[in-house]
């Protein structure tokens, strides 16, 4: 049936189908071999194979396998050419045109050092001695100064961000507010204690200050002296009633002095922070008026009854 399609395709139709069809049915063709294997012909003389696979080699391949040179290794290699005269296996061409290259410039000239006698360094075993000669003394002397030393080796801060912190700047701000709190601590303090207590501090600084360039001896015609032991109070003096002078202990509290207060039922004394507005809500003052009222009637109505008498 294939051999029937594939004939009405070729002899009477056209188009893609037609093409399709003998695509399917077409012969394989089958790939030449490049090397074949020669056959006895005692065996095979009257066999012929007609894809040329068996039997007769195909004569380009056979000229192509003779133009080869074939080596010991199997490999292929390129064919020599003959030496010629001067023995290197090339063959010049064609003569080619000798061109001098210009001279270099003065700059691009390599510089020749010329090392002095003796200085030179030779290869071996050598001594210490040989050694100092032929490398030469150098000099040591450090050319950093000791500040540049001092500001390597110190110590490079930074905050979180990466920025170079300044110590010096910041130990300056630091004891700076040292200072300053040290100073409002001072001043807490000073302010916590009791009046008394810094007068007798100033005071017992000043007699400091006074007994610095009085003299070690101190006798009877010394006044400071005698005020002093008068000042003393004993239990047991008879004098005290009258040659000493009241005085008041410790600080006194204190008490309003200014204008006359609007009086009171109490007699209670307003405190010495009152700024002379009455905030009260007038009772007081009623009360008063109304005693007073009673007191001048009574005092009428004596008046009245003892006026014919």
């Amino acid at each position: 049936m294939s051999h029937l399609k594939t004939y009405l395709a070729e002899k009477y139709m056209s188009g893609p189908k037609a093409d399709a069809i003998l695509a399917k049915t077409a012969p394989l063709k089958k790939k030449k071999r490049k090397a074949a294997v020669s056959v006895p012909a005692s065996s095979l003389a009257n066999l012929q194979d007609e894809d040329g696979g068996w039997g007769a080699e195909d004569q380009e391949e056979t000229e192509d396998i003779s133009e080869a040179v074939v080596a010991s290794d199997r490999g292929f290699k390129k064919r020599k050419l003959v030496p010629s005269q001067e023995g290197s296996g090339w063959s010049v061409v064609r003569e080619g045109i000798k061109q001098e290259s210009p001279p270099p410039a003065e700059d691009e000239k390599p510089v020749v050092v010329e090392e002095a006698q003796g200085r030179g360094f030779v290869g071996g075993l050598m001594s210490a001695t040989q050694l100092q000669k032929a490398m030469g003394k150098k000099d040591v002397t450090p050319t950093v100064t000791a500040e540049e030393i001092a500001q390597a080796q110190e110590t490079v801060y930074r905050d979180a961000s990466g920025k170079k912190i300044d110590t010096k700047a910041a130990r300056a701000e630091a004891a700076r507010l040292k200072r300053e709190r040290e100073e409002k601590e001072a001043q807490k303090m000073e302010w916590g204690k009791g009046l008394v207590q810094r007068e007798e501090r100033e005071r017992e600084r000043l007699e400091l200050e006074k007994q610095r360039g009085r003299k070690f001896a101190r006798h009877a015609d010394d006044t400071e002296l005698n005020e002093e032991l008068k000042a003393k109070e004993l239990w047991n003096d008879p004098a005290a009633a009258f040659l000493t002078k009241s005085k008041g202990k410790g600080p006194r509290k204190p008490e309003y002095t200014g204008p006359p207060p609007p009086p009171n039922r109490f007699g209670i004394k307003p405190g010495y922070r009152w700024d002379g507005v009455d905030r009260g809500n007038g009772f007081e003052k009623k009360l008063f008026q109304s005693k007073n009222e009673k007191k001048r009637k009574g005092l009428e109505s004596y008046q009245w009854g003892a006026e014919d008498m």
